[in-house]
C-alpha cells in the first residue's frame, strides 16, 4: 500500500478551452456564462430575423405605395387623353382631382421612412411639372387647346408616367434584392448561432464530464484498496470544484492511511502489552526473591560491617525501584485494555506518568517540580490515552532541555469553569512563533529523528475527550503545554 504523506493540494488554475492553462473557474460559473452565451446567440438570431422582417415589410409597403401611385397616375393620364380627344371639361377636372390625390399622398410620405427624401423631392418636382401643364389646359376654358399645348401635355405626361413606372420597377427589383439579402442575413445569423452554440455545448460537456470521469476512475482505484494520493491532473485543474474535490479526497486518503497506521500501531502495542505483562510477572518473582534475600542478609549482618550493610541496602533500593517500574507497566497495560470511558483522576494519571518516566528523567538529569491539587481532579475518559498524552508532552519537554533542566507538572481544578487543567512546562529554548502555528499538524516536527505524529495524535485524543490543548512559549524562557478537560459533575453522572 502506498503511503500518502505529500501534500498534493494545489492552487486552482484557470481554463476556458484547455484545462490547467491559467486559473481555475468554477463549473457553476462556466455553466452560467455558457448559458448566457446561448441566450445571447438566441437573441442575436431573433433580432437579426426581426430586423430582416422589418426591412422586407418596409419594401412591401414601398411596392404597395408605388402600385397605388401608379394607378392614380394612369387614371390621370386616361382622363387627360379623354379630354384631349373629346374636350369634356369633366375629364380634365377628374385628372386634376387625381393629381391632387397623388400630391397629397406623396406629401404624407415626408414624415415616413418608406421613401428617401431626395426621391420624394424628385417625385414632387415631376408631378408639379405635369400638374402645371394640366393647369394651362384648365385656364383655356372652352377654347380648343393649341397643338403646341397638346404636344407639351402629352410629352410631360409621358415623361412623368415613364418615371413612375421606372420607379415602380426599381422599387420591386430593390425589394426582391433586399428580401434575398435579408434572408441570407437571417440564415447566416442562425447558422452562426447554431455553430457557436454547438461549440460551447461541446466545451460545457467536456468541462463537466472530464473531471467527473477522472474522479470516477480515482474512486474506483480507491475502492480497490489503492490509497496513494490522487495526482492533480489537467482534467481537474481547470475546474475549481475538481481541484477542491481532489484536495478533499487526498486529505481523506491521508487520514485513512494515518488511521490505518494507528490501528497497526495499536495492534503492535497490544501485542507488546501482552508480552510485557507476561514479562513483568516473570521479572516480578525474581525481584521478590532478591528483595527477601537481601532483607534476610541485612538482618543477619552485624552492625560493625557498615560497608556490607550499605551495599545490601542499595540492592534493596534498586530492587524496589525495579519493582515500581514493573508495577507502573502493569497499571499502564490494564488501563490500555479499557474500552469504555471511565472516571479518572488527573492527579493520579500525572503521578503514574512521571513514575513511568522516572528512569528517563534520571538519565537525562532533569529535575521534576510538581504542583498537584490536594483533592482528586476527576474527569471522564480513557486513562491509557490521557496518560499517553501526558507522557508525550513530558518526553518532548525532557528532550528539549539540557542536563540540569527543570520539568514542571501542575494539576488543578477550576470549578468555576468546570474544567480540570494539566500543565507541563520546561525551561528549554522555547518554540518559534512560526513553528507554534504548525506544532499540531500531522508530520510536522523540528527533531531530526521525530515522526511528527506525537502532538497531532495528542491533539486528536484531547479533542475526542471534549477538551483542548494549547501552548505558551517564549524564546530562551521555555514552553508550557496546557491540557483542559471537562470535570465530572458532583453527582458523578457525567461531565460538568
Amino acid at each position: 500500500m502506498a503511503e500518502v504523506t505529500a501534500d498534493t493540494r494545489v492552487a486552482p488554475t484557470w481554463n476556458w478551452f484547455q484545462p490547467g492553462s491559467h486559473r481555475a473557474r468554477s463549473l457553476r460559473r462556466k455553466m452560467i456564462i455558457s448559458l448566457a452565451i446561448f441566450f445571447g446567440l438566441g437573441c442575436f438570431s431573433t433580432i437579426s430575423a426581426l430586423y430582416a422582417l422589418s426591412r422586407v415589410t418596409d419594401k412591401l409597403k414601398l411596392i404597395e405605395l408605388s402600385y397605388e401611385l401608379n394607378q392614380k397616375v394612369l387614371e390621370t393620364r386616361r382622363h387627360e387623353k379623354n379630354f384631349l380627344l373629346y374636350h369634356n371639361r369633366n375629364e380634365l377636372e377628374s385628372a386634376l382631382d387625381f393629381i391632387d390625390q397623388v400630391r397629397a399622398q406623396v406629401s404624407q410620405l415626408k414624415d415616413t421612412a418608406v421613401l428617401p427624401g431626395p426621391e420624394i423631392k424628385e417625385y414632387l418636382t415631376r408631378l408639379e411639372a405635369y400638374a402645371d401643364v394640366l393647369q394651362h389646359l384648365d385656364k383655356g376654358g372652352a377654347a380648343q387647346p393649341s397643338t403646341e399645348l397638346k404636344i407639351r401635355v402629352r410629352e410631360t405626361g409621358q415623361r412623368f408616367t415613364e418615371y413612375v413606372l421606372a420607379r415602380d420597377a426599381a422599387a420591386r427589383t430593390e425589394a426582391e434584392n433586399d428580401a434575398h439579402r435579408y434572408r441570407r442575413l437571417s440564415l447566416g445569423a442562425m447558422i452562426t448561432s447554431l455553430i457557436l452554440g454547438g461549440i460551447f455545448a461541446a466545451l460545457l460537456v467536456r468541462w463537466v464530464t472530464q473531471p467527473l470521469d477522472y474522479l470516477r476512475r480515482a474512486a474506483t482505484r480507491i475502492r480497490k484498496g489503492e490509497l496513494s494520493a490522487i495526482p492533480m491532473a489537467p482534467a481537474v485543474q481547470g475546474s475549481l470544484e475538481g481541484v477542491e474535490l481532489v484536495n478533499s479526497l487526498n486529505q481523506m486518503l491521508r487520514t485513512l492511511v494515518e488511521k490505518q497506521e494507528a490501528l497497526i500501531q495499536s495492534a503492535k502495542l497490544a501485542t507488546i502489552g501482552q508480552v510485557t505483562a507476561g514479562l513483568a510477572h516473570e521479572v516480578n518473582n525474581p525481584l521478590n526473591n532478591i528483595s527477601l534475600t537481601a532483607e534476610v542478609l541485612l538482618e543477619e549482618l552485624p552492625a560493625e560491617e557498615a560497608t556490607t550493610r550499605e551495599m545490601v541496602g542499595e540492592i534493596l533500593a534498586q530492587t524496589e525501584r525495579a519493582r515500581e517500574v514493573v508495577q507502573n507497566l502493569l497499571v499502564f497495560i490494564r488501563m490500555a485494555k479499557t474500552t469504555d470511558p471511565v472516571p479518572l483522576d488527573l492527579v493520579q494519571i500525572a503521578e503514574d506518568s512521571i513514575g513511568l518516566l522516572r528512569n528517563q528523567l534520571r538519565l537525562s538529569q532533569i529535575r521534576v517540580e510538581t504542583d498537584f491539587a490536594a483533592a482528586p481532579v476527576k474527569t471522564l475518559g480513557f486513562p491509557s490515552q490521557i496518560e499517553q498524552v501526558l507522557i508525550n508532552l513530558m518526553l518532548n519537554s525532557i528532550q528539549a532541555m539540557q542536563p540540569g533542566g527543570l520539568l514542571s507538572v501542575r494539576v488543578l481544578a477550576r470549578p468555576e469553569t468546570g474544567l480540570g487543567v494539566v500543565e507541563v512546562g520546561d525551561n528549554g529554548p522555547g518554540i518559534s512563533a512560526a513553528d507554534q502555528q504548525r506544532i499540531f499538524d500531522p508530520f510536522f516536527t523540528t527533531k531530526s529523528d521525530g515522526t511528527g505524529l506525537g502532538l497531532s495524535v495528542s491533539y486528536s485524543i484531547i479533542e475526542k475527550h471534549d477538551g483542548t490543548i494549547s501552548l505558551e512559549s517564549a524564546s530562551g524562557v521555555g514552553t508550557t503545554f496546557r491540557v483542559t478537560l471537562p470535570l465530572l459533575s458532583e453527582t458523578g453522572g457525567g461531565k460538568g
